[in-house]
C-alpha cells in the first residue's frame, strides 16, 4: 500500500504516465526543425536594429544612452525587452531539454556485456543534452550581471545637480568678517565619455543577446541532425524489441 492506494493501482498509473512520457519525449524529437525555424524566425522580430555593434551603439547614444535619456531614469528599454524574450526562450528550451532527457532515461537498457554500442550512443546524447542544460542555466544566471554593472556606469556619472559652497573673508581696518555663498551647478565631470561607454556597454549586451538566439538555433540543429542520423540507437540501444515501435523517419 502506498498512502492507502494498492500496489496494482500505483503500477497501473505508473505505467500510464510512462507512457505518457514517452509520447511527449517522441513528439519532442519530431518537432525539432519545428524549434529551428521558430527561433529562427523571432530574431528579427525580437532585433529590430540593423547595422553592425558601432551602428548600434551610436543610435543607443542618441536616444536611450543620451544624457536626457538617462535623466528620465528609464532603462534601455531595447536591450530590457530583448532580453525578456532571449530569458523566455532559454526556460523554453530547459524545458524540451529536461523532457528530452527524461525520454532517454526511460530508454535505458538493462546493463550487460556485449552490444553496447548503441548504449554508448545514447549515452553521448543525453551527455550532449545536460551540456545544453548547463549552458542554458548560466545564461540564465548572466542575464543580471548586465543591470548590476550598467547602474555601477550610472553611479559614476553623478548626473544629479549639486550645491557648491563658498566661503569669503574680508579684512579691513582691523575687522574680519565672514560670509557664505551657495549656488547650483551641474555635475557632469566626463559626462562625454561616460555616455559613450554607456552606449557600447548596451550595444554588447545587445549582440550578446543576439549570438545567444543563434546558440539556441545551433543547439536545435545539433540535436535535430544527432536524432536523425541515431534515432534508432537512441531509442533502441540494443536493437528493436517489444514495446513502442514509432520510428521518426
Amino acid at each position: 500500500m502506498l498512502n492507502g492506494t494498492d500496489s496494482a493501482t500505483v503500477k497501473r498509473e505508473l505505467d500510464q504516465l510512462l507512457e505518457t512520457y514517452d509520447d511527449d519525449g517522441e513528439h519532442l524529437l519530431k518537432e525539432l526543425p519545428l524549434y529551428i525555424l521558430e527561433v529562427e524566425k523571432k530574431i528579427p522580430t525580437i532585433f529590430t536594429l540593423t547595422g553592425d555593434v558601432i551602428e548600434v551603439e551610436e543610435t543607443f547614444a542618441a536616444e536611450e544612452c543620451s544624457a536626457s535619456g538617462i535623466r528620465s531614469g528609464k532603462p534601455n528599454l531595447r536591450v530590457v525587452d530583448a532580453g525578456k524574450a532571449v530569458a523566455r526562450e532559454i526556460d523554453i528550451a530547459i524545458d524540451r531539454l529536461s523532457r528530452l532527457q527524461r525520454f532517454v532515461l526511460m530508454h535505458v537498457p538493462k546493463e550487460e556485456d556485449g552490444n553496447n554500442f548503441g548504449v554508448a550512443v545514447q549515452g553521448q546524447f543525453y551527455s550532449k543534452l545536460s551540456k545544453y542544460l548547463k549552458w542554458c542555466d548560466a545564461i540564465q544566471d548572466e542575464g543580471k550581471s548586465y543591470h548590476h554593472s550598467r547602474a555601477d556606469i550610472l553611479r559614476r556619472m553623478e548626473l544629479d545637480e549639486k550645491l557648491e559652497y563658498r566661503e569669503t573673508v574680508c579684512e579691513k581696518e582691523d575687522k574680519v568678517t565672514k560670509s557664505k555663498a551657495t549656488k547650483t551647478v551641474a555635475n557632469v565631470p566626463h559626462i562625454g565619455d561616460l555616455t559613450c561607454y554607456l552606449a557600447r556597454h548596451d550595444a554588447l549586451q545587445y549582440f550578446t543577446l543576439k549570438n545567444i538566439m543563434q546558440g539556441l538555433i545551433s543547439m536545435y540543429v545539433h540535436c535535430y541532425v544527432y536524432v536523425k542520423n541515431n534515432y534508432e540507437k537512441i531509442r533502441w540501444p540494443r536493437g528493436r524489441s517489444e514495446g513502442l515501435n514509432m520510428h521518426m523517419y
